[in-house]
């Protein structure tokens, strides 16, 4: 279990210390491995990837399995985290955020149940432990087959049951992020209950939760971004998502939305640079394989 790979990304790792620093030894069936901050240096110079440690800065969640031979400092940290934590793993727990940037109202990743039916349905429950308003469903592996690069990718190679939790971001006030806090901490809690590594009884799932296939959209053109539509608002095919104005107030782009949906995820400074994330939108899932699982709540 690990946050903290993009260093502006803290969502977690507070919840990964505490339940560590709560368990007991003697009632725990298995090993909890928790790495609140992998990308220590990030976290202290605020920042996703850690340009005060690599002479060109890596995003240490596309270096995958790591290089510690010949690689930056940030590729070795990871060579060492696959090696020492990673290949002993059966299940894979990581927290991300919208960062700096970015915010995402609190969604678990999981695997495509239709398409992996060794991992999917267990991914899908592991996803629901944290009780997020959104459930992300992901295809097995990689966007290319066979590669370890990310996270996603090398747990599908190595074949560990793996979910990703995308909890927030910086913009939140605090009592926002208290809410973020233990959603992260309680969902540890009944993960654990879940995969009987504690005694603790599971509460019954969200009834409420969406499904989605979701898409980070891009900007071809920096300048003022605005959102039109906020998250948790739904768009038809072709509805106006969001506009970027230039320093004189002129309209230079529209972020349309590709298909019907709902908004996930938005920028969030005012000051959007070329070819950044402007919106992350879902398509809604509503078949017949996700409403057999949900009727299992």
């Amino acid at each position: 279990m690990d946050g903290g790979i993009h260093g502006d990304e803290v969502e977690g790792a507070e919840a990964i210390a505490h339940v560590f620093n709560e368990i007991d030894p003697q009632k725990l069936k298995g090993v909890y491995l928790g790495v609140p901050h992998l990308n220590l240096e990030g976290f202290n110079i605020g920042k996703r990837v850690a340009s005060s440690i690599d002479y060109t800065a890596a995003d240490m969640n596309r270096v995958f399995p790591g290089d510690d031979v010949s690689g930056k400092i940030s590729t070795t940290i990871i060579a060492k985290y696959v090696k020492f934590f990673v290949e002993y793993a059966d299940y894979w727990v990581t927290f991300h955020s919208g960062g700096n940037t970015l915010y995402l109202e609190p969604i678990a990743c999981y695997t495509n149940t239709e398409l992996d039916n060794v991992f999917g349905s267990l991914t899908y429950d592991m996803a629901r432990c944290f009780m997020t308003p959104f459930l992300w469903r992901n295809n097995p592996g990689a966007s290319k087959e066979g590669s370890k690069a990310t996270m996603r990718g090398l747990s599908g190679v190595n074949k560990i049951a793996y979910i990703c939790l995308e909890m927030g971001g910086n913009v939140m006030f605090g009592k926002d992020r208290n809410k973020i806090y233990d959603m992260c901490y309680d969902g540890i809690i009944n993960l654990m209950n879940y995969l009987k590594m504690t005694d603790g009884d599971v509460p019954a799932f969200r009834g409420d939760t969406i499904d989605c296939d979701v898409n980070y959209l891009h900007v071809t053109n920096g300048g003022v971004y605005h959102p039109v539509k906020y998250i948790g608002e739904r768009a038809k095919e072709g509805d106006l998502l969001g506009y970027v104005d230039d320093v004189l107030g002129n309209r230079i782009e529209e972020c349309i939305a590709p298909y019907d949906g709902i908004v996930v995820g938005t920028w969030t400074p005012p000051v959007i640079q070329p070819r950044e994330w402007s919106c992350i939108y879902g398509k809604i899932i509503e078949d017949k394989k996700t409403a057999e699982l949900s009727n299992k709540i």
